[in-house]
């Protein structure tokens, strides 16, 4: 893939992906279908091919049923040889307005994953056609000449929206950090019939972050949400570093439809090749997909060798709520939330990012910058960069292998060695970097509150938050936590290295790109539930402080091997009986979270299929 196709989001759909959406969305070979951003075709290749396979005869194939929409030329040039039959419109979707004569039953595909910061790079990749950035006024601007619609009895083009790739009264409706694909979903929904379906793969990030809240909101108030749908154990795309789901909609105008319709969320235990069976382009092929969707549609929770699903009234659903946590929660951690007993961490610790200074090269200081400069020791303190290599519990100075450059406000440096070093920083102009220059001095960095421990920002194979001897600065890739000041630091640290806290953290953190990674927001971090350390019995504290001594002793290995260690067993042991877990519960927590952790990690290194 180059660096155009990775730049615009263009995947091709594999053909699983395709025909399990197709299942659930074209129920007649007359089904009119849309995909808005078509590429070259493929995914209207195989609803051509199940068109063929569903028809009874030629006279059940009515021309005029497969459309496209694809902004890119020279990826659109391809898809009329492919598929002569189909309508092609090189064109930019949001453009289009919808006819009401030529309402779809389906639209379906795979739409753009460009992500939100990614927008402004598309220019350099695909020439003057996507030369566009941000307006504050008028939305995502586009600078395209060749809007003239390719058959203006069906589409066609509005001719005030010439100069926006996404018009303004669609984009002010999501936040900005929103990805490319969430706008089809906008915008879709006039191009569809009642009781039309959408059937979209999407990158499946929106379903827990508070940005994605309007988009989900969007979907409560327009559709009944038929499915969702993700893997647990395979990456649908080969080269795309993000994590998917399906999406499967009906369009409904009626409130009380949308309110009591059973909402599905399905995580596939085994890949789509081995659950569908039949080869791609074997005629068995949509008998196979049609046994399988309904499957997928069971009228309660099913937990099978295949797949689990929890089935859930749509009106249950709340737009701020994390979906994903009803995805992939086991029925532990669910319960336990419901009963609402048990505080956020936010109740007793505070969460804060490390430094972003916005130069880290002048900042971060090695030992061969000290010396060249003869930098002072009274403007530098030890600094911990990252979590990388370390692997016990306490950490202190002789744990930071980099220095920070402190100066703070209103100090005095004229005539040392630190003042040549700040102008040399002026002369290569880090004081014009904008994090720089929003400061008063720019070379002042801010004070943060004193911490006890500190925790990844992204997570890998090992769980673990090391209790700091001191306060020590720390790079915005870790979190500083800071307690409260009756909070116990041993026990707040026991139960923070515990596997109820870990498995939260799994289930609450998102997997950036596909890289097996699992990536938390401080806000996530503080919406964990744990009992408050300050309620404690003195014998439980007693317990809960020598269990960490006690695995403060050694090195911290991966998670996986660290669950069958008897000091960390001990420590899960104290913060179960805490939390008054009985013994199948105990269980499920440390099976759920060897699930979670594995599960990401061979995701990671799986083949796309």
């Amino acid at each position: 893939m180059d660096e155009k196709q990775r730049t615009l989001g263009q995947f091709e759909t594999p053909p699983n992906v395709a025909d399990l959406l197709l299942g659930f969305c074209l129920r007649q070979p007359s089904d009119r279908l849309l995909d808005p951003s078509c590429g070259d075709g493929a995914f209207l290749q195989r609803a051509e091919l199940w068109r063929r396979w569903l028809a009874d005869s030629p006279e059940d194939l009515p021309p005029d049923r497969l459309w496209g929409v694809e902004l890119d030329s020279e990826t659109a040039v391809s898809a009329p040889t492919a598929l002569p039959q189909a309508r092609i419109l090189n064109q930019n979707f949001f453009t289009l307005e919808p006819n009401p004569d030529l309402a779809f039953d389906a639209l379906i595909g795979n739409p753009p994953y460009t992500r939100a910061e990614w927008i402004g790079r598309l220019h350099r990749e695909s020439g003057e056609q996507l030369a566009f950035g941000w307006d504050n006024e008028a939305g995502l601007m586009i600078d395209d000449q060749r809007l003239e619609s390719s058959n203006p009895r069906s589409l066609t083009i509005n001719p005030s929206l010439k100069q926006r790739l996404i018009p303004r009264h669609l984009w002010q409706r999501l936040s900005r950090r929103s990805g490319l694909h969430a706008y089809f979903f906008l915008h879709g929904v006039d191009f569809l019939r009642e009781g039309g379906r959408f059937g979209f793969v999407v990158p499946n990030g929106w379903l827990d972050v508070a940005y994605g809240a309007d988009l989900k909101q969007f979907l409560l108030d327009r559709f009944r949400i038929i499915a969702l749908i993700e893997s647990g154990v395979e990456r649908w795309f080969r080269g795309a570093k993000v994590n998917t789901c399906l999406v499967v909609l009906e369009k409904c105008s009626a409130a009380n439809r949308r309110a009591t319709n059973l909402m599905r969320l399905a995580r596939l235990k085994r890949p789509l090749r081995y659950l569908i069976g039949a080869k791609p382009d074997s005629p068995q092929r949509i008998m196979a997909v049609e046994r399988l969707a309904p499957r997928l549609l069971p009228s309660d929770n099913r937990q099978t060798i295949d797949f689990d699903v929890r089935v859930l009234p749509q009106w249950k659903l709340e737009a701020a709520a994390k979906w994903g946590l009803a995805l992939r929660a086991p029925a532990v951690y669910r319960q336990r939330r419901e009963r609402n007993d048990l505080p956020p961490l936010k109740s007793w610790a505070s969460i804060q990012r490390g430094f972003t200074t916005g130069a880290n090269q002048f900042f971060y200081l090695d030992a061969a910058t000290i010396e060249t400069w003869g930098i002072e020791p009274e403007w530098r303190r030890p600094l911990l960069k990252t979590l990388r290599g370390v692997d016990c519990l306490r950490l202190g100075k002789a744990d930071c292998q980099t220095e920070l450059l402190w100066l703070p406000p209103g100090t005095n440096w004229k005539g040392t060695a630190v003042a040549r070093y700040i102008a040399w920083g002026e002369r290569a102009g880090f004081h014009q970097r904008r994090t720089c220059a929003s400061r008063q001095f720019w070379v002042s960095l801010p004070e943060q509150p004193p911490a006890q421990i500190v925790l990844p920002k992204g997570i890998w194979r090992r769980h673990f938050a090391p209790l700091l001897a001191q306060d020590l600065p720390a790079d915005q890739q870790l979190y500083r936590i800071t307690l409260a000041d009756d909070v116990p630091r041993l026990a707040a640290a026991a139960l923070l290295n515990s596997a109820w806290f870990a498995l939260q953290c799994e289930l609450h953190g998102r997997i950036n790109f596909g890289e097996g990674l699992l990536w938390l927001a401080a806000y996530e971090l503080a919406s964990i539930l744990l009992p408050d350390p300050r309620q404690f019995t003195p014998a439980q504290l007693t317990e809960l402080e020598q269990c960490f001594t006690q695995l403060a002793q050694r090195p911290i290995g991966y998670v996986v091997d660290e669950m069958s260690q008897p000091d960390r067993q001990a420590l899960d042991t104290a913060v179960f009986n805490i939390l008054n877990f009985t013994m199948a519960e105990r269980t499920a927590v440390i099976n759920a979270l060897l699930n979670h952790a594995v599960t990401r990690q061979r995701r990671a290194g799986a083949k796309a299929e």
